[in-house]
């Protein structure tokens, strides 16, 4: 079994933080199954296990989300008739190509309900993804399987917040000023323009 570190997209963060206080009040409800499916979600992908949840890598369809994968996530049952439809949430993630010589990174982009879509719109809006415009092939350095995302270098906005948050400066613009100690200031991105924390 692989195991990888995991981003969690700043958005879906906010909404991991949201049914947490939802679950807090109200243990049974939808938000607290969203919540338990959602964790379960992240610990899958982070330790490899999409092929327990009916893991598939996507395709360019109406946005080009190739680069994704998702799994599929039971929440709510749903039927149709007397046939079940299941799982009825999703799960959609990418995979980067560490830097550092340490595991490969996971980042999960957003949790959805499947109806109309919703969870690669969700996404193709994280990723800044427009509409029937094929994305520009990047550097991919292979697969863990067939259904895994294909992994790729890190983007330069999670390269930026990776060191941030490790509160390392980027090499890249570094500038070299001597100041006492106890006027450098401290290096680091305001929390709204960080993409994505490391869990």
């Amino acid at each position: 079994m692989s195991q990888y570190r995991l981003l969690v997209n700043q958005e879906l963060l906010l909404y991991l933080r949201e049914l947490e206080r939802a679950a807090a009040t109200q243990p049974g409800s939808l938000r607290a199954r969203e919540l338990r499916a959602l964790r379960a979600g992240l610990r899958a992908i982070a330790n490899g296990e999409e092929a327990d949840f009916e893991g598939k890598r996507l395709r360019f369809a109406t946005h080009d989300l190739s680069d994704c994968a998702e799994i599929k996530l039971p929440v709510i049952p749903e039927t149709r008739g007397s046939q079940e439809l299941g799982a009825s949430h999703r799960l959609i993630y990418r995979e980067f190509q560490p830097e550092d010589g340490g595991l490969p990174y996971r980042e999960a982009i957003c949790f959805e309900h499947r109806k109309n879509d919703r969870p690669f719109e969700v996404a193709a809006k994280r990723l800044g993804r427009e509409a029937s415009v094929r994305r520009n092939t990047l550097k991919s350095y292979g697969a863990s399987s067939d259904i895994a995302p294909i992994r790729q270098a890190l983007p330069q906005d999670l390269r930026i917040a990776l060191a941030a948050a490790s509160n390392v400066a980027p090499a890249s613009g570094a500038v070299r000023t001597e100041r006492p100690r106890s006027e450098r200031p401290r290096v680091g991105l305001p929390r709204d323009n960080n993409p994505s924390r490391e869990l």
